[in-house]
């Protein structure tokens, strides 16, 4: 175990609550090779997949709670509202209460969808408005995506302001529109201030005017927290990020001992070891729709570079028209002296 760290009988019990009895190999992989489809689906996984998929069935160690199944269980805003006004007020950094959890109507700005796995808006107490959006892999031009997204919870916060209070409207009456974008592989713009995984738009004028400004934003890189931290759990929002991506089984053992509140969601999750058809089946759609998206990332950065050099051989050839110009203008002035 690292950090030299020994588990001992209770450390070892508690382990067992979260993840679940310790199961043998040979009986998970008896059990996928018993159904002929299963098998066929477990085998395209990449070995390292596999592995994963056997160790998080064997009670060896836990899956990452972002897969989609896993988050729509143990963070329901409705169901579970308790702990998303834990994970709000923990990135807030003040208490949060949920009064009420909205449908999402309006435009969907997703590229395609599937990499958004968490995307709820919910009113708080404070009367202002949240979305919290949770991706697997971080979106190209993030800013002018947001900036979409704030406009559409804001119009549609007026449409709704304005139909209520009819003739009594007064955009006194507008809340704040707030947005999370959690990110489990962050872009390139975030990867650039590394160490830095929580990052906060401000809004100010270069005259100190105090102009209210309604929108808000917040991204937080998990996979920065992941590589800085190392699981060092100081704060509320530590436990939160930790709880998003630990996997080893010391790893949840240091959560669930600072945050046993933790404990009950690692039950849940282990519950979906009692199904491995289940289990794989649904990492199967996970990597597909990953895959899928990953794809299209990469052809969107490509895509981008193309521009990039298109540009700079335009500016380049403009460059050289220019020198051939001059130097044209030049021979002909040399020519005027020579006569």
């Amino acid at each position: 175990m690292s950090d030299n760290h020994v588990i001992d009988h209770s450390d070892q019990k508690l382990i067992e609550q979260a993840l679940g009895k310790r199961v043998s190999r040979g009986k998970i992989t008896s059990d996928i090779d018993r159904d002929p489809e299963t098998k066929k689906i477990f085998d395209t996984f990449s070995p390292e997949d596999q592995e994963k998929i056997i160790a998080f069935l064997a009670g060896e160690r836990t899956l990452q709670i972002l897969c989609d199944s896993f988050f729509k269980k143990i963070l329901d805003p409705i169901v579970t509202r308790d702990r998303v006004e834990s994970l709000l007020s923990a990135i807030y950094g003040e208490k949060v209460e949920i009064v009420e959890v909205l449908p999402k109507e309006g435009i969907v700005i997703s590229d395609g969808g599937s990499q958004v796995i968490m995307d709820i808006i919910v009113r708080l107490s404070d009367g202002s408005y949240t979305t919290v959006e949770m991706q697997r892999l971080g979106y190209l031009f993030p800013g002018e995506r947001t900036s979409c997204y704030l406009s559409d919870m804001m119009m549609r916060q007026y449409q709704k302001v304005r139909s209520d209070k009819g003739k009594k409207f007064s955009y006194k009456d507008i809340n704040n529109v707030n947005l999370i974008v959690i990110m489990e592989e962050s872009s390139k713009e975030f990867k650039a201030v590394a160490p830095e995984y929580i990052h906060r738009r401000e809004t100010s004028f270069d005259s100190g005017a105090k102009v209210k400004n309604l929108e808000n934003v917040t991204y937080i890189s998990l996979d920065t927290f992941k590589e800085k931290n190392q699981n060092k759990i100081g704060t509320e929002l530590d436990a939160w990020l930790t709880f998003f991506t630990a996997e080893r089984p010391e790893d949840v053992l240091k959560l669930i001992n600072s945050h046993p509140e933790f404990l009950p969601m690692y039950k849940e999750i282990t519950e979906f070891r009692k199904d491995p058809v289940e289990v794989i089946g649904m990492f199967s759609e996970e990597l597909r729709i990953l895959d899928r998206n990953t794809t299209k990332y990469m052809i969107d950065e490509l895509h981008e570079q193309v521009e990039a050099a298109h540009q700079e051989i335009e500016e380049k050839d403009q460059t050289i028209e220019e020198l051939t110009k001059t130097i044209e203008l030049l021979n002909m002035q040399l020519a005027e002296l020579g006569k």
